[in-house]
């Protein structure tokens, strides 16, 4: 007795299995984490545009696991949109980056509504943790 081929399944099959590779788009606000290398000044007239550049504070571009609970309702909602934008112009390829850009855009309109229009200075101290206070 012969013991029995073993092939894997749909290995006789008349479909060739191609890989196919897809152009990886970033959304606006993972392209601006990206740090800009300054181009070297080669005239006057690109002077002041890279004196500009290195005026403006450079953010840093490491980032650090954080935890949070969030409601189940919300959560469910941006694992959606983030599924349902993922493929298009101005969609959100991660739940990090979703995450990301709405904290942008939150902080900008508390630098406007609060500190005129400023950002708020980095804090230097530690951050309080455990129940919110008045709860």
């Amino acid at each position: 007795m012969t013991a029995p081929i073993r092939r894997r399944p749909g290995s006789t099959s008349p479909l060739a299995l191609v890989p196919e590779v897809e152009e990886l788009r970033t959304s606006p606000v993972e392209e601006q984490a990206q740090p800009i290398a300054e181009p070297a000044p080669s005239s006057p007239a690109t002077a002041p545009a890279t004196a500009a550049l290195a005026v403006e504070p450079i953010e840093s571009v490491e980032k650090k696991a954080v935890t949070f609970a969030l409601r189940t309702s919300l959560k469910k909602r941006a694992e959606t949109a983030v599924l349902r934008t993922a493929g298009y112009e101005g969609g959100y390829k991660s739940m990090a980056a979703l995450v990301e850009g709405a904290l942008e855009r939150e902080l900008e309109r508390l630098a406007v509504e609060f500190n005129n229009g400023e950002p708020f200075p980095e804090n230097a101290g530690g951050f309080r943790q455990g129940r919110p206070l008045g709860s």
